[in-house]
């Protein structure tokens, strides 16, 4: 087995001796990826089109209903998906069985004068 040199100091002489326990060396951490790609592609969509009249994203539109209306599915779902309300779902909850589900409320009152 290979030694690893670590295992040799003490814990308490581990790491940099500035960083202190519980306190983050990045506070503001890290910049968010999906963030920036997000406002990027926003952009590049807000674009005037070649067309000079429409915008990127509104030739997009105009594409994905034409596919939808030749009969793609996938174009049909996603125009279905981004123009329409879904429905709620009800959500049955049971026991076993099918009956009831039972809960236990315990309900423990704690004295002052015990300390606790």
């Amino acid at each position: 087995m290979h030694n690893n040199p670590i295992d040799n100091i003490p814990k308490a002489k581990r790491g940099n001796p500035n960083w202190v326990p519980g306190v983050s060396g990045n506070p503001k951490g890290a910049k968010k990826k999906a963030d920036c790609l997000l406002s990027c592609i926003r952009a590049e969509l807000a674009k005037k089109s070649a067309n000079g009249v429409s915008t990127k994203e509104e030739m997009i539109a105009a594409a994905l209903v034409q596919m939808a209306e030749k009969g793609n599915l996938k174009a049909i779902e996603l125009v279905l998906e981004y123009t329409t309300v879904k429905p709620t779902q009800g959500l049955e909850l049971t026991g076993i069985g099918g009956k009831p589900l039972e809960i236990l409320v315990k309900w423990e009152a704690i004295s002052a004068s015990n300390g606790s």
